[in-house]
């Protein structure tokens, strides 16, 4: 049967809400189980355990580190005649020669020509930093015969300062201080001078360093 335009219109929205009015049956939904219908079980988390000792690694860390620095200073040898240098040295004590820039009585040039008497290669020039290329740095309780101790600007290294000093260790004592010999101490005098027990008393500011060539 064919209907007219308007029953046509009618038919259609009774259908619509017929529809709309049964939608409220969905909201009775059943929950659904995954792990039933699935082959996965779900087991319990295993918690973790932070296991503690009481062996102190940072003590052991800065006891190898001194071990390794013992060795590898002990495995630096000098590289000319340590003998011939300090008998130049010890001749020359009681002496004295003109100071100012680079004037043989200053207390590094004196030391570089006991070095270089020996054969030592002491090339370096320029500023106490720069002076020691070629060579190997130190701390003072590696010094042996031979070894340049240098007092050097903590703040700036590189800079000629009031407090800058350059000695040569001639030896070793058995309680531990050095035998030195210098020059140019007191400073302007240019006396080459020896002092039997020493130990490093660098100027406020300053720190002792080793040199070896």
């Amino acid at each position: 049967m064919k209907l007219s335009g308007k029953a046509a219109v009618v038919a259609l929205i009774s259908a619509v809400t017929v529809s709309l009015g049964t939608a409220p049956a969905l909201a009775n939904t059943e929950t659904y189980d995954f792990y039933a219908n699935s082959s996965y079980t779900p087991t319990a988390l295993t918690g973790q355990t932070l296991v503690t000792t009481d062996v102190d690694l940072t003590q052991q860390s800065i006891q190898a580190i001194s071990e390794a620095t013992t060795v590898e200073s002990s495995a630096v040898t000098h590289g000319f005649d340590v003998d011939k240098t300090i008998a130049l040295a010890k001749s020359e004590i009681g002496t004295s020669r003109p100071t100012g820039w680079n004037q043989p009585g200053e207390c590094l040039v004196s030391a570089q020509r006991w070095i270089k008497h020996g054969g030592g290669a002491w090339t370096g020039s320029g500023n106490p930093v720069a002076n020691y290329n070629g060579a190997t740095r130190l701390t003072v309780k590696d010094a042996l015969p031979g070894d340049i101790i240098q007092y050097e600007f903590v703040a700036s290294p590189t800079s000629w300062v009031t407090g800058v000093h350059t000695m040569l260790v001639v030896g070793v004592n058995d309680d531990g201080t050095l035998h030195i010999i210098q020059s140019n101490s007191p400073g302007g005098s240019g006396l080459v001078s020896e002092v039997e027990h020493f130990t490093p008393d660098p100027p406020a500011g300053f720190h002792a360093v080793i040199w070896r060539f």
